[in-house]
């Protein structure tokens, strides 16, 4: 896993990433502390990078690729941070290195290997829910081609992000779904049922699903016409059938004033991020998930609740009314809370970090991933969040700078 950080005003912005990869064989995780995550594209472009999630695309590390394409562009330079992300997504298509037809199994298998466990695991819980411990093969059977069924018209509602035929799909990868299929499927199936799950690993590689081996980008800096700092995130999958997959995640921009949509200070996080928000917001985002959880949990049961403690019976109208009430006052409780995290913490935070000189932004970068990596430390769980902590500033004026840089060769050595 990895922890990464931006912080922009109208000064600059600065990015910071720990140095953190795990890698393991047979479940038993390895942690190194020698990953390089944040990249500048070069000196003539205040352009930064950062990844996390996989560490490689189409099985090339991301330092080959990025130092590839600083190569590519050479001087030639674009007017806003966009156009860098579209002619970088245009060299990975044009490059021959990068869309070798022989690993496009790797990103079939992974998408739908990852669906398929999803959808076991569901049917897991249904069966456990019902507290039935029958081995009766013909109701898992019947529950997973439900689940199968389901997960395909869900898909087949949403807007497509590869264009790809399902007969070429099919002649390219049906082995290759067969091949999940008896790795996770452990009683016999129709050729019929093999054909529905070749069909659904279509529509998920074509559709919003991204597996766990696809990677988290951040391309962020200044085009020749923006003068303040500009963020794009995006999810990276790979090649299927030639055509590349990908999404966008999250914009941010400094303006010149706050509005809706952006504002005059910025402060994202990627992958782990929950030190951050807490930071942020005075709350973990897994606490306050739990315990909106219960809240709606106890409002939803609150009509039958009423039934049995009072002794009454209620009519279906007064059992709607009663749940109706239940999500206004979810509502009002979430939106009371938001607006205090809000003023309370949030605009207070920002409103400090608006008028943060560069190194301050560099400071408080370094400070949040340390935080994180701490957090991570003194918990049961693989530390997978470590130092050192790579820092970098970027400005209209001064372009990338490291503030802080691990390196893996002596450079007294190296003069």
């Amino acid at each position: 896993m990895t922890a990464e950080v931006s912080i922009m005003n109208k000064h600059g912005m600065s990015m910071a990433a720990d140095s953190a990869i795990t890698s393991g064989f047979d479940g038993v995780p390895k942690v190194y502390n020698s990953a390089n995550k944040l990249f500048p594209l070069s000196k003539e472009h205040p352009i930064g990078f950062m990844v996390y999630g996989s560490a490689s695309f189409m099985e090339i590390p991301w330092e080959v690729i990025i130092k590839s394409y600083r190569d590519y562009l050479g001087n030639k330079r674009f007017n806003n941070v966009q156009d860098y992300f579209d002619d970088f997504m245009d060299f990975l298509r044009q490059d021959p290195r990068f869309k070798n037809e022989e690993l496009e199994d790797i990103i079939v298998y992974r998408t739908f290997s990852d669906l398929l466990k999803q959808m076991i695991r569901r049917v897991e819980t249904e069966i456990e829910e019902k507290n039935d411990e029958t081995d009766d093969e013909r109701e898992v059977r019947k529950l997973l081609e439900q689940e199968v069924e389901r997960q395909t018209k869900d898909f087949l509602t949403e807007e497509a992000f590869l264009d790809i035929e399902y007969k070429a799909f099919e002649a390219t990868f049906f082995d290759t779904i067969q091949e999940i299929k008896d790795e996770y499927i452990e009683f016999e199936t129709s050729k019929t049922f093999s054909k529905k799950l070749c069909r659904l690993a279509f529509e998920s590689v074509k559709n919003d699903f991204f597996s766990r081996g696809s990677t988290g980008f951040v391309i962020a800096g200044y085009g020749e016409e923006e003068i303040f700092p500009h963020l794009l995130n995006y999810r990276l999958e790979g090649f299927v059938l030639g055509k590349l997959k990908y999404k966008l995640l999250k914009e941010r921009k400094i303006d010149y004033r706050q509005n809706k949509n952006d504002g005059t200070a910025v402060i994202e996080a990627f992958a782990q991020r929950e030190m951050v928000d807490s930071f942020m917001v005075g709350i973990e985002p897994h606490m306050e998930e739990t315990m909106f959880g219960i809240i709606d949990r106890v409002l939803s049961e609150y009509p039958e609740q009423i039934q049995r403690h009072i002794g009454i019976d209620l009519d279906e109208k007064q059992v709607s009314n009663l749940k109706e009430m239940g999500n206004e006052l979810y509502q009002s409780i979430k939106d009371t809370l938001d607006d205090y995290q809000r003023r309370n913490y949030l605009q207070p935070l920002l409103g400090i970090v608006r008028s943060l000189p560069k190194d301050e932004l560099a400071n408080m970068a370094e400070t949040l991933m340390n935080l994180t990596s701490f957090k991570r430390k003194l918990t049961r769980a693989t530390e997978s969040v470590g130092p050192p902590i790579d820092v970098a500033v970027i400005s209209k004026g001064d372009g990338f700078v490291w503030v802080k840089r691990k390196s893996y060769f002596n450079k007294e050595l190296n003069e």
